[in-house]
């Protein structure tokens, strides 16, 4: 019936039922918040995540008259599921007013601490389940909507209400052609190390990342790091390109990634699985599976493709004293536009490991969104395991762990068949112990996803437009929701 009434009043009504309920529920945390410390640190976590909400609402309803039909559909049901949590939060917290005191109030509302908690996470989930298409909704909305907001924003109001519309603002620019330049003096590189490197006049720490441009064309370099220029990795999962410096006498380009401030340690995923120090809990490591998946999706929403995923090309930062670290992509030494062929002849193909079978042995088949996902199912793999597959020997020659079945080095023997049924082996066993039944199967989905077999991912040609043209955005879409479903 309550699905219904919301279909009734439209994409507006819900917003507004959606804003009028979560006000409710930030005042009534609040109203509680002296309770102890715990429920005051709940009560902050409530207005903190309502306030990021409520913004990328009023964003939706300001671009509601440039969607489709599809979109409104898709944004209708999205949002019957938030007006639900926040419906049942409401009742959680309701619950209270029976008692005939404050004090009574108060001591009820103690024992509803878990239950309250559980309230603020699910709507903490639903905004990072809700976040990767209210940016496809951004990119969609012509620039002057999304300026026009911004411009509007109040002087007074908090960071955590404006930041996701100066976000907007900012993603959205950022596909505009002659944004602003990016190429910078190769100077810039003499003072720096290699790979991390800190800068001495600024105390910044950066990560290069060089390109050959016998592979990755300069314009589509240019792009890329144009649209990365304001990236947020917390929300995106790529870091904000300071810029690309030429350098001819080696053919290349060496985009320069700048690490947000407070992030002391980077480490690629190969380096923390062979660290020894696996995450405390599978909780940790499926979240960094699921930052994976995300940081896929916004590459591939910044209309690229990012065709070298592998634990070298994943990045962890780090805070100091901080547990959770948040994953980012580089690598991006093949990349293309989505709509672009690239030339792969030159590209390193000695990770067989990470790329489907299809792509093995012929610079002739074209790149789909499927190889992707292939991709990060042997990563997923790994993260699950918390062990690489693959390592170097002393002589430098690529060895696969004896965990995988192969006890040899890489060679011609191996057939891209026997090498997914290993890995699909490993899914069913020891990353299925590991990580429970949905993990392996999410994984399992992911390492199949050009098999017949496959209902989500066995047709391309379901997720290609009127032109043909893929629609990257759709792929990972779908990947998103069912790793988004696992819970420990």
């Amino acid at each position: 019936m309550a699905k219904l009434a919301l279909g009734i009043v439209g994409l507006a009504g819900t917003l507004d039922a959606c804003v009028k309920l979560g006000k409710y529920l930030v005042q009534a945390y609040k109203d509680y918040s002296q309770s102890d410390v715990k429920l005051n640190e709940l009560s902050l976590r409530m207005e903190i995540c309502w306030l990021r909400i409520s913004s990328q609402l009023e964003v939706t309803k300001n671009v509601e008259g440039e969607m489709d039909e599809e979109q409104k559909g898709i944004q209708a049901r999205i949002l019957f599921v938030l007006h639900s949590k926040l419906h049942a939060a409401v009742v959680v917290i309701s619950k209270p007013d029976k008692a005939s005191s404050k004090t009574a109030k108060k001591l009820y509302f103690l024992t509803l601490r878990d239950d309250l908690e559980q309230s603020v996470a699910e709507l903490e989930s639903w905004q990072k389940r809700f976040e990767p298409t209210w940016f496809q909704l951004v990119k969609a909305a012509p620039l002057t909507t999304i300026d026009g907001m911004h411009k509007n924003i109040s002087l007074g109001s908090s960071r955590h209400a404006t930041e996701p519309t100066l976000e907007a603002v900012k993603f959205r620019r950022a596909f505009e052609e002659g944004h602003r330049p990016v190429f910078i003096a190769e100077k810039t590189l003499e003072s720096l190390e290699k790979r991390l490197a800190v800068d001495p006049a600024e105390s910044k720490y950066h990560i290069i990342d060089t390109v050959s441009t016998d592979i990755v064309k300069a314009k589509d370099a240019r792009d890329l790091a144009s649209r990365l220029r304001d990236s947020n990795p917390l929300s995106s999962g790529t870091i904000k390109c300071k810029g690309i410096v030429r350098q001819p006498k080696q053919s290349s380009l060496s985009f320069i990634f700048r690490v947000p401030d407070g992030y002391t340690k980077v480490r690629s995923l190969r380096e923390l699985l062979l660290s020894g120090q696996p995450p405390e809990s599978p909780t940790m490591r499926l979240e960094m599976a699921r930052q994976l998946v995300s940081a896929v999706y916004f590459v591939h929403l910044y209309d690229f493709v990012h065709k070298n995923l592998s634990p070298e090309t994943i990045v962890s930062l780090e805070e100091e004293g901080e547990r959770n670290a948040t994953v980012c992509l580089v690598g991006f030494q093949v990349i293309r536009h989505a709509e672009a062929k690239t030339n792969t002849s030159k590209a390193d193909r000695k990770e067989i490991l990470y790329q489907h079978s299809a792509r093995q042995g012929s610079d002739s088949v074209d790149f789909i969104m499927q190889h992707n996902i292939y991709s990060l199912g042997v990563c997923l793999v790994e993260i699950g395991l918390w062990e690489p597959l693959m390592t170097c020997g002393p002589d430098g020659t690529q060895q696969t762990s004896s965990t995988i079945g192969l006890e040899q080095n890489i060679s011609e023997k191996w057939t891209p068949s026997f090498i997914q049924k290993q890995l699909i082996s490993l899914s069913r066993g020891k990353v299925r112990v590991i990580m429970g039944d949905k993990y392996s199967k999410v994984v399992e989905t992911y390492l199949t996803c050009l098999d017949k077999g496959n209902t989500d991912f066995g047709d391309p040609k379901e997720f290609q437009d009127e032109d043909g043209v893929e629609v990257g955005a759709r792929y990972v879409k779908k990947v998103i929701d069912i790793i988004s479903e696992i819970s420990f």
